[in-house]
């Protein structure tokens, strides 16, 4: 992208992006000013496409359901559970659904109302995952979404008390930053202990691979997704290293990874889409309905038919 091109991304500032972001902007609580400078919001409110934007602020949110693909500058990546992401001011910026069931935390603040009594004015551009060339995304154990959900939560509680409660909100988020910087530094402290590859790229690559597969529904056509040892030898990489690998990075197999995708694909079709169940069965590779049926219900407690959602006039979107 060209200097020029950046420059005709809308620059989104302090509650202007409400509007772009959100399906039901909320009104706040009233602060004077400090709606420009500092928010948190869920990521429930959030629209299902977001076309490329700039802020003039910092973001970082936590992703605690739903999937997409969100692009940070020139990076693509794809979000799900247990994923901590991060955008610096400037950051061309844009998002896309894979499903209905968003749920999560979105924090902005300004450099303006963080660096208030700070002596290091510096410190947010120094870090790293704020910078184009970092890793703009923290994958995270269940515990420690765990920890970074509950800390969310109290500055959500802390921002809903009053305005005396602002330094406080500062206190938060340098909580929030230095646990973050603690992920991070172990992250790369893996790499560099003489581990042939890094788990973020082969996490990465892996998605990449079979959420290309998945591409053909889009097109009417049935998705034929490859064995694990398949995928594993297109990137160059033994099966069990693969497998180990996703499950250190994610706390997943592989072949969950690819079933969540599954039942994510199956149920935006059972919502979205006029075709039959058994239909809809054969474009997601199953050439048993009945067995579609049971992996559903096995994989979500529920029956295909519970997620079909009733209109009167439907476009066939598959």
């Amino acid at each position: 992208m060209t200097f020029k091109a950046a420059l005709e991304i809308p620059l989104l500032k302090g509650q202007e992006y409400k509007s772009h972001y959100f399906t039901h902007p909320s009104e706040g609580h009233g602060w004077e000013n400090l709606g420009e400078h500092f928010g948190i919001y869920n990521r429930c409110m959030l629209r299902e496409n977001i076309s490329a934007h700039r802020l003039d602020s910092y973001m970082i949110f936590l992703v605690t359901s739903g999937e997409g693909l969100h692009t940070f500058g020139s990076k693509a990546h794809y979000v799900r559970k247990n994923m901590l992401g991060f955008i610096g001011p400037n950051v061309v910026s844009s998002w896309k659904s894979e499903g209905d069931n968003n749920r999560g935390f979105m924090c902005s603040f300004s450099e303006q109302f963080f660096n208030i009594n700070r002596s290091d004015r510096n410190y947010l551009p120094t870090l790293p995952f704020f910078q184009l060339d970092g890793e703009q995304v923290l994958w995270l154990s269940d515990e420690e979404a765990h920890e970074f959900k509950a800390l969310f939560s109290m500055i959500e509680t802390e921002y809903n008390r009053a305005a005396s409660a602002q330094d406080s909100l500062r206190g938060y988020l340098q909580v929030l930053l230095g646990k973050a910087m603690s992920n991070y530094s172990r992250l790369i402290k893996h790499e560099t202990a003489g581990h042939p590859s890094s788990g973020l790229r082969i996490v990465k690559a892996f998605t990449e691979a079979f959420m290309n597969d998945f591409n053909s529904i889009r097109n009417g056509k049935e998705i034929k997704l490859k064995k694990i040892a398949d995928y594993a030898a297109q990137l160059g990489i033994s099966r069990n290293h693969l497998n180990d690998t996703i499950k250190a990075a994610t706390g997943r197999s592989a072949g969950q990874l690819m079933k969540d995708q599954l039942i994510n694909q199956a149920a935006v079709c059972l919502k979205h889409s006029t075709k039959s169940i058994s239909e809809i069965s054969y474009l997601l590779g199953f050439e048993d309905p009945s067995y579609f049926t049971r992996f559903f219900k096995r994989q979500t407690g529920k029956l295909p038919s519970d997620h079909r959602t009733p209109v009167k006039s439907a476009i066939d979107s598959v």
